[in-house]
């Protein structure tokens, strides 16, 4: 059966240029997601936010990557796995390629090594997670995927390194970014009590970073509450405090969400000392290119011994 193919009307090329001008947008953060992708084009009213519009951009997007509209390595889908494969030619392949690898240390200094705080971003949305950790790794943290509500292993997990944390001296903090809707709101809630009630953390700080109801009427984000059931028992609680809501993080641009989780991170370092530490790392590096390019050097006359 012959795959059914999308005919480029007038309206349909249309779409498509506005597709790729979102796309041309966000060339930074590639590889995208469809949804940070629709989420661009609901922030500029190209389509209206709602499950159809969704799956005829999928649609619509499948045809122009299969037509050589749109590359194929623009979009990716982050919700499957493949694992690598192992095994090597022979022994001469295998270390050769570990006498390349000596060019590069790899070595960073941890430059959040002395702060009083242990902080940890956490973001709801696999979707969206590179930008957060490329803000973690610029600073040396760890960024946490959520993935909706957390299981007990994982919030155990995360007491561990919170109690280690502690026994450091150190103030842990968690800065979360999610959706602001019932469950978006509720998950977090969740989530602190029982980090508090079922582990005893009670000396971990959580905030709230994003969304908040200031980024939706600061930057204008479209609101869809008719996604929410109203038969989800969190629905009366938030709709009584906060109004009826439901907006995805993914409805910030990435390079907002990024700058938000910037500025987050900087107000609870102290980033004199942090400054510090990138200094000292520089040094590092030079000592460490110094001994790699010693040990290079023998390591090749003993293939050449070797004769491997």
């Amino acid at each position: 059966m012959a795959t059914r193919t999308i005919p480029w009307t007038k309206n349909r090329k249309g779409q498509a240029n506005k597709i790729m001008d979102v796309v041309e947008d966000l060339r930074d953060y590639f590889p995208l997601t469809l949804r940070q992708v629709y989420y661009r084009l609901v922030a500029a009213e190209v389509i209206k936010n709602n499950r159809s519009r969704y799956n005829d951009l999928s649609k619509v997007i499948k045809q122009m990557r299969l037509d050589k509209m749109l590359s194929w390595d623009v979009i990716e889908d982050r919700t499957r796995r493949v694992s690598g494969k192992r095994g090597y030619t022979n022994a001469g392949e295998y270390l050769r390629g570990q006498v390349e690898t000596m060019q590069y240390s790899g070595y960073s200094r941890c430059m959040v090594q002395g702060q009083k705080k242990y902080i940890e971003l956490w973001v709801e949305k696999d979707a969206l997670s590179r930008v957060f950790e490329d803000v973690a790794w610029e600073y040396c943290l760890r960024c946490v995927t959520c993935k909706g509500y957390q299981s007990i292993s994982f919030l155990r997990s995360y007491a561990e390194r919170a109690e280690l944390a502690i026994m450091k001296g150190q103030e842990p903090v968690v800065l979360y970014f999610g959706d602001f809707d019932p469950s978006g709101v509720q998950m977090f809630e969740a989530a602190q009590n029982s980090l508090e009630n079922d582990f005893d953390i009670h000396v971990a700080r959580y905030e709230r970073v994003s969304l908040n109801l200031n980024d939706i009427h600061k930057y204008n984000l479209p609101n869809n509450p008719d996604a929410v059931k109203k038969s989800d028992r969190r629905y009366q609680k938030f709709v009584d405090k906060y109004g009826e809501y439901a907006v995805d993080l993914d409805a910030l641009h990435p390079k907002e969400l990024k700058r938000i989780a910037t500025d987050a991170v900087q107000s609870e370092l102290d980033m004199v000392m942090a400054i510090e530490q990138v200094a000292k790392g520089k040094n590092d590096i030079e000592k460490i290119d110094m001994f790699n390019e010693k040990l290079k050097s023998y390591a090749e006359k003993l293939l050449v011994e070797m004769d491997v």
